[in-house]
C-alpha cells in the first residue's frame, strides 16, 4: 500500500479553512507533528489524520453531553484564534 504524500502548510491550511501561518505556528508549537525538508515545512498525512480524529471526537462528545443551556468552559482555557496572515515580501539582496 502507497503512503499519502505529507501536506504542506498551504494545502493543509486549504483543507482546514484557515491561514498557511496558523498551520506553521501550530507545527512550531508542536501541537500539530511536522518535519523539515530543506527549509520547506511538511505535515505527515497520517498526524493530519490524527488530529481530525481526536479535534472531532472531542467535539462529537461535547454535542453528545451537552446539556440543555450554555457549555461553560473555564476562563484559563487556551482559545485558539485561527487568522489569516499577510503575505511577506522579500526584501531585496544587496
Amino acid at each position: 500500500m502507497p503512503t499519502a504524500r505529507p501536506y504542506t502548510p498551504q494545502a493543509l491550511a486549504e483543507r482546514w479553512q484557515c491561514s498557511a501561518e496558523t498551520i506553521r505556528q501550530m507545527v512550531k508549537r508542536g501541537q500539530l507533528p511536522g518535519f523539515r525538508a530543506g527549509r520547506m515545512i511538511r505535515i505527515p498525512s497520517q498526524a493530519v489524520e490524527d488530529y481530525e480524529c481526536q479535534t472531532s471526537a472531542s467535539e462529537d462528545y461535547a454535542e453528545d453531553s451537552a446539556s440543555i443551556g450554555e457549555i461553560r468552559t473555564p476562563e484559563s482555557e487556551p482559545v485558539i484564534s485561527l487568522r489569516h496572515a499577510p503575505e511577506r515580501k522579500r526584501k531585496p539582496k544587496g
